[in-house]
């Protein structure tokens, strides 16, 4: 990315009313993009979320970090619908 661009995006970036924590994230996010996995081997539908490791450590931080949080796998339209129907 263009130093121009970067600093306008930058600039975008710091006008957002986002803590100093989810900047900082989001910087990063931008300016290094890192696809260290298939996402096919981490998720059935091939979400290229799950192919940066980055996220894949944030996802499981959460998890370990809020042993109260119940968590479920989706891996069908059944699962979500049942899940819509509890809320």
């Amino acid at each position: 990315m263009a130093t121009v661009a970067t600093n306008k995006l930058w600039a975008y970036i710091e006008s957002l009313s986002l803590s100093r924590r989810d900047r900082n994230w989001l910087a990063s996010k931008l300016l290094e993009p890192t696809h260290d996995a298939n996402p096919y081997e981490v998720s059935p539908s091939g979400d290229t979320f799950f192919a940066d490791s980055r996220n894949v450590k944030a996802v499981e931080d959460d998890i370990r970090n809020e042993p109260q949080a119940q968590f479920t796998r989706m891996e069908s339209k059944e699962d979500i619908m049942a899940m819509i129907d509890v809320l």
